[in-house]
């Protein structure tokens, strides 16, 4: 169309991309709410070619961020990176570096810290909650209650004896 909604859509792209990265998908639902489609393709495409759109970067990013902020599964990454229209391929590649079951336990032992062993049932249930949410397998959840379980239960008594 015209330079002027051309140079628009590319500053609303650049404004997006400002405040997080985002994969084509995202830029590209986006710009459709405001801009006609030709519009679009021609900045989606003015972004990848100069590197400032790359959906591998993005779904590394993402995958990074959320295991070091949130310690969510591999799972729910999947669904997150699925819903924001990277492909399966190119999640595949992020998730190799996603251990479960290290993320699971690194969530058990924050949770452990606060519990009390007099309570273990509570804190077994409290936590197999948590680990639902954020996406892990019974079995990695499961694991992960009794090696927490064990450790408070183990922690606490060697504090009562001392």
């Amino acid at each position: 169309m015209s330079e002027t909604s051309n140079d628009a859509a590319k500053s609303s792209a650049f404004r997006l991309l400002n405040y997080r990265p985002r994969s084509v998908s995202e830029i590209k639902q986006r710009l459709l709410q405001k801009y006609d489609q030709e519009s679009v393709q021609i900045t989606l495409s003015w972004l990848l070619e100069n590197g400032l759109l790359n959906d591998e970067k993005f779904a590394t990013w993402w995958t990074e961020s959320r295991v070091r902020q949130k310690f969510l599964s591999s799972s729910m990454i999947r669904r997150e990176l699925l819903e924001k229209g990277v492909s399966s391929n190119t999640i595949n590649k992020a998730l190799i570096s996603v251990d479960d079951n290290l993320n699971a336990s690194q969530i058990a032992e924050k949770m452990a810290r606060n519990a009390s062993a007099q309570d273990l049932t509570h804190f077994k249930r409290k936590l197999y909650s948590k680990l639902m949410r954020k996406g892990f397998s019974s079995g990695v959840a499961l694991a992960s209650i009794e090696r927490a379980g064990d450790s408070l239960i183990e922690s606490k008594e060697i504090s009562l004896e001392q």
